[in-house]
């Protein structure tokens, strides 16, 4: 292992004009890796999970709208598409033409999207508790959100920022609105929060909630995944996200390269303290990485 290690460094990368910010993590000679978060959330639901790979060249990234990135410009969607092509381009800035590929919830879906359109370019790809999944839009549906999705974009966004008093209050409503404990909520929060008059208030921009018009159906979804030749593991949290699940059957029939693995916990399951190993011990053996202590107290960030 080179003597270079990094904990979590602020990085920034330019793509199309626009600022994607990034934390990187582990050995700057270990094997290229791309960290990709969930919606909503942020580079930092990598902190419990990425210490415990130090043999990996971690980059985890805030998506655009998230984070510190910016946010895209007036008129332009957030597609799944674009996010694949950013992606994409960070890992050209990094000149890295094959990589592994990690990513949670959306960020699952992501990879497995990046690993079916480009199979030559990743290496192994982990997704926790995400995948690429229609849905259960009905094609009535999808027809709707599609006017529905263009409505939005061209009326600007007038509704004000919930502001909260402080980071804590902040950390604390997201435990109520979702499964999150507090200790990963705050992990979160502290980097999707800035500071504005009278408090604290959301980076994310509020068009990331807007409805998507443009969505892939089953059977595209299927071809695509028959191209995903590396060496797949999505790792199911048992009370996690329902949106994806109704849908593996039909991934494991079509993915040559597969492998499910279903444990306990809740969907930000590498986040959690009481769950994190889990994850670390299934991540380390996917990659076939040497075991650790997972005693380690990079688990306990904020405990």
């Amino acid at each position: 292992m080179s003597v270079k290690l990094l904990s979590g460094e602020e990085a920034e990368f330019t793509i199309f004009g626009r600022k994607i910010a990034a934390k990187r993590w582990g050995d700057t000679d270990g094997y290229p890796t791309l960290a990709i978060h969930g919606w909503l959330d942020n580079a930092n639901t990598f902190d419990r999970l990425a210490p415990m790979l130090p043999e990996l060249d971690i980059v985890a990234i805030d998506l655009a709208g998230h984070g510190h990135s910016d946010h895209r410009a007036p008129g332009v969607q957030y597609q799944h598409w674009d996010y694949v092509i950013d992606i994409l381009a960070i890992a050209n800035l990094l000149n890295w033409d094959k990589f592994n590929i990690i990513g949670h919830s959306m960020g699952g879906q992501l990879a497995s999207l990046v690993a079916a359109t480009f199979p030559e370019r990743v290496n192994q790809a982990i997704m926790i508790d995400g995948f690429a999944a229609e849905g259960t839009h009905t094609d009535k549906e999808r027809v709707a959100s599609n006017r529905q999705a263009i409505e939005k974009m061209l009326t600007a966004h007038t509704r004000p920022a919930k502001i909260f008093k402080d980071v804590e209050t902040m950390a604390l409503r997201v435990k109520e609105a979702t499964d999150q404990t507090l200790d990963a909520a705050r992990i979160l929060v502290n980097r999707g929060h800035k500071e504005v008059d009278g408090g604290v208030s959301w980076r994310t921009d509020p068009r990331i909630r807007y409805p998507s018009s443009s969505r892939s159906s089953r059977n595209q979804l299927n071809l695509m995944l028959k191209q995903s030749v590396s060496p797949a593991l999505l790792i199911v949290a048992e009370q996690g996200d329902k949106w994806y699940q109704s849908e593996i059957a039909q991934a494991e029939l079509h993915h040559p390269n597969l492998k499910i693995v279903r444990i306990p916990g809740p969907h930000h399951i590498h986040l959690e303290a009481d769950y994190a190993v889990d994850v670390v011990v299934l991540t380390r053996d996917f990659l076939d990485l040497d075991a650790v202590e997972t005693g380690n107290e990079n688990l306990a960030l904020s405990a």
